[in-house]
């Protein structure tokens, strides 16, 4: 193998692995929606939850409930709560996972 092939190869598992501040993001957003969130939003197969249909839509859902429930969410916190949704329940831009799937 070339040192191009190597780089080439080198750069597409770096933008597949996940970082770990990425972990450390998804495990805050984890933790903020069940601490604040998961007692009045568990259940994501509702029509009413569906219906948003981008990142900035839920961005702007999060930051809403936020401020009505006085939460004191920086941007950071919102920021962490959206890419953990994201990544386990909404998947934007992404085929969306069946809930459940997996699981015995």
């Amino acid at each position: 193998m070339n040192t191009r092939s190597g780089l080439i190869i080198a750069c597409f598992f770096a933008a597949w692995t996940p970082s770990p501040a990425s972990a450390q993001n998804f495990a805050r957003g984890q933790e903020l929606f069940e601490d604040h969130c998961q007692a009045c939003h568990e259940d994501f197969n509702r029509p009413e939850v569906r219906h948003l249909g981008s990142a900035e839509e839920l961005r702007a859902r999060i930051e809403a409930w936020a401020t009505h429930t006085n939460t004191g969410w920086k941007k950071e916190d919102v920021e962490d709560v959206l890419f953990y949704l994201d990544r386990s329940f909404y998947r934007f831009g992404q085929k969306p996972l069946k809930l459940g799937a997996g699981l015995k």
